[in-house]
């Protein structure tokens, strides 16, 4: 099973879970089972049109993915990692 690895600002809905073992075979298909086992997360991740966030990246395995990368497919084992950004000013 991939595994996502979530950044301590998106634990809130998890529960403060940081790592969830998901049988999604995409990016985009474990946000969505982590959604229905912790609803709230994905309007963490995603914007309205399922797209990923400005603030949002995603790393596969370490390796850093281009953005809108969600349909990118998994492997068992495979390690999902979130990384939030912050914006300042």
């Amino acid at each position: 099973m991939p595994i996502l690895e979530v950044p301590s600002r998106y634990r809130v809905p998890t529960r403060g879970e940081a790592v969830l073992e998901l049988s999604g075979t995409t990016i985009r298909e474990c946000i969505a089972e982590a959604e229905t086992r912790f609803p709230g997360f994905l309007e963490l991740i995603l914007d309205s049109q399922g797209r990923q966030k400005r603030f949002v990246r995603f790393f596969l395995n370490g390796e850093g993915l281009e953005r809108d990368a969600l349909d990118s497919a998994l492997e068992p084992g495979d390690r999902v990692t979130i990384m939030a950004s912050a914006a300042g000013g």
